[in-house]
């Protein structure tokens, strides 16, 4: 039996087209070609499981806004939001998230080819033999799809179990995950941590993260294509190392929060650094950080400097003493982050 998401039966929403089921949010940054792949394809999906497409730009190339304001006037963009410059994948995949209201959020990466026009629906099919309290994402082959203990042989195919984190490129969350883990986290860089930060949060929670096998359904442009664009100046190999051990030998920002989570010193559901002060006629986007994210963002400074002394204290244990926990604990009560 389906589960329903919220109080809603899923093959109700399909009945009724006109409310959306699915909000597929874009983020995007240059890959003027891709990115054009990735919309026209999507266009010709099947309308068996209403969806919405949701376009945030990341202060691409003026080449590139221009297309995608044509595509929106064509209607094969139904949202889209011109951010000033490139704020990052969490930040950009928040704004569409919030901004549309539906039972299952879709983030989809620019450079994601979809070769089946009912894939939604077979997927819908697939994921419904699941818990409903789960998120579902892309496994690029059969070994990735059934490595883990507890895969599901079902009629509408493998329901592949992950036990670490789902890939963010085509990954689906439910409102009734999101109601309680919130959105993509905010706390890092450009690029690396968000669907990794999210995983984390999925597996202190106990809920489930399932794997579809994407073939025959989604293709990965950006694995076997170059790049149709200049490298940007993006250190994203920089980042990604970062955010295990910083540049001075400490803990990595990614390796905190883990280490936060797992204890229960931080709350599951993280603040989100930005808020959307103005959308104009034009979709250009106005943000502000939240004065409420400043004291988060100082607590997981000073959290970053006692666990970093105490690992190179002679007693690098203490972090997982009781009485460290607790004082790391007041400093997230006070932020009003503490994990409840």
């Amino acid at each position: 039996m389906p589960p329903a998401w919220g109080n809603f039966d899923l093959r109700e929403y399909a009945i009724l087209r006109t409310i959306i089921v699915v909000n597929i949010t874009i983020p995007v940054f240059n890959r003027f070609v891709l990115t054009q792949k990735t919309l026209l394809a999507l266009h010709k999906s099947e309308n068996s499981v209403p969806f919405s497409v949701t376009v945030v730009d990341n202060g691409s190339d003026a080449a590139l806004v221009s297309r995608l304001r044509e595509f929106h006037r064509a209607g094969l963009i139904n949202k889209l939001f011109l951010l000033p410059r490139n704020m990052g994948i969490s930040c950009a995949c928040n704004i569409g998230w919030s901004m549309t209201d539906a039972p299952v959020y879709l983030k989809l990466d620019n450079d994601i080819l979809v070769q089946d026009p009912a894939w939604l629906k077979k997927l819908f099919r697939l994921w419904r033999h699941g818990n409903s309290l789960s998120t579902f994402g892309p496994a690029w082959n059969e070994e990735q799809l059934r490595v883990n203990e507890g895969t599901l042989h079902t009629p509408d195919g493998i329901l592949g179990i992950c036990r670490t984190n789902l890939q963010g490129s085509a990954l689906f969350v439910p409102k009734i995950v999101s109601d309680i883990l919130g959105y993509w986290s905010e706390d890092y860089g450009l690029y690396g941590a968000e669907d990794g930060d999210y995983g984390l949060r999925m597996d202190c929670a106990g809920f489930p993260q399932y794997y579809y096998l994407s073939s025959g359904l989604i293709r990965d442009m950006g694995r076997e294509e170059k790049l149709d664009d200049r490298d940007y100046v993006l250190d994203r190999q920089g980042e990604h190392l970062a955010l295990f051990r910083d540049k001075k030998g400490g803990i990595g920002l990614f390796k905190l929060n883990n280490y936060l989570y797992n204890y229960c010193i931080r709350s599951w559901k993280p603040l989100l650094r930005y808020a959307v002060t103005d959308v104009s006629e034009d979709c250009k986007v106005r943000l502000k950080e939240r004065e409420e994210y400043v004291p988060v963002r100082e607590a997981l400074a000073l959290c970053k400097k006692l666990v970093d002394k105490a690992i190179a204290s002679d007693d690098p244990g203490a972090i997982h003493g009781e009485e460290f926990i607790e004082r790391l604990k007041g400093i997230m009560r006070e932020c009003g982050q503490s994990c409840s």
